[in-house]
């Protein structure tokens, strides 16, 4: 356990806000690939800028 001054304002220890950021970092990867071939493809099947 890391001792009250090794704490940030959020109660987590350097190593597990690291740990934290790593897991969010890859999950909005994923989401934000998600989205872009979502995009993509609905574009490809309806062109919303055609003129």
């Amino acid at each position: 356990m890391a001792d009250k001054n090794d704490l940030s304002f959020t109660g987590l220890s350097d190593e597990q806000a690291q740990e934290l950021h790593s897991v969010y970092m890859s999950g909005l990867t994923i989401f934000a690939t998600v989205a872009i071939v979502a995009h993509v493809l609905t574009y490809i099947k309806l062109p919303w800028f055609a003129w």
